[in-house]
């Protein structure tokens, strides 16, 4: 009897070593674990690998949170463990940009149509697709501060119930603003979608600005770099550097003329074509349902 009863206890023993070990170790590992990079940004992760892009200053980017500002039809929610900011339809909703020069704004929105989002003088609208249940991303192409001339562009979105509304997940659009030169970049993730789009002159404030839809919009999350969250980018072009010097054995000088730039941008498409850019990953709202 006494055997078994020191059997017993032997065991018991071991067994809450080993649940109190695991315990330990699961610690050790959630404490080890880097938190995630905000909408997955490459150069925004606290660890990187060898082979991938140096991680930014966090001096030299801000991951904005996101509050109602007080609007009304704006409100905080949360869903499987994603954090956004709601917008009933026709509200606008503002954050201050943390400059006025070179910066990249990437932004997570679910839209429904006639949403616009301006960045100091860049805009960007979404609109109903010719395909069925699906949402499209238009830029605005006007110079003068006139009427939008909106152009459509080859995104396509399938629409989904958020929140019971049907919006079009865009899930991470990045905008480069370079007011020196007047224009304004767009990436889709991290593939470029649009260059040298005009900012209109006539817009003189320093914001971003949603303007939701009919069906109102989502945000869940916005981030602002003063450098290229996404490659290294040494001369501030928004082309990745590593495939400058793998083309052409060094970087685009500063103040090379515009067709240059284009030119070396038509080549890096074609070559994303082959070899896709890496995909951002973040926790985002699913849809109603899931």
């Amino acid at each position: 009897m006494a055997g078994n009863c020191t059997m017993k206890i032997l065991s018991i023993t071991n067994y809450l070593i080993t649940v109190a070990s695991s315990l330990l170790l699961v610690g050790m590992c959630a404490a080890q674990t880097p938190a995630p990079a905000p909408l997955g940004l490459p150069r925004l992760k606290a660890q990187v690998q060898t082979d991938e892009a140096s991680p930014l200053d966090p001096t030299k980017f801000s991951n904005d949170t996101l509050a109602t500002q007080g609007v009304a039809g704006a409100r905080l929610g949360e869903k499987g463990g994603a954090a956004f900011l709601a917008l009933d339809a026709g509200k606008n909703w503002s954050q201050p940009l943390r400059g006025t020069g070179l910066l990249f704004v990437s932004f997570s929105v679910y839209a429904s149509t006639g949403t616009i989002v301006e960045i100091a003088g860049a805009r960007l609208g979404v609109v109903e697709s010719e395909i069925d249940h699906y949402a499209q991303l238009a830029v605005d192409e006007a110079s003068s501060g006139a009427k939008p001339k909106w152009r459509l562009l080859a995104l396509h979105v399938p629409l989904e119930k958020h929140e019971g509304q049907l919006l079009a997940p865009f899930i991470v659009l990045i905008v480069r603003l370079d007011p020196t030169k007047g224009v304004w970049d767009l990436y889709d993730g991290a593939r470029l979608l649009a260059e040298d789009l005009p900012l209109d002159p006539a817009v003189k404030h320093a914001q971003f600005i949603v303007h939701s839809g009919a069906a109102g919009a989502m945000l869940n999350g916005l981030v602002q770099a003063d450098e290229n969250p996404l490659y290294e980018d040494a001369n501030a072009n928004g082309i990745d550097d590593r495939f400058e010097q793998a083309k052409n054995g060094k970087l685009l000088a500063g103040d090379a003329p515009q067709a240059d730039r284009k030119e070396l941008i038509k080549q890096w498409r074609v070559a994303q074509r082959t070899q896709h850019p890496p995909a951002l990953f973040f926790n985002r709202p699913l849809p109603d349902g899931k």
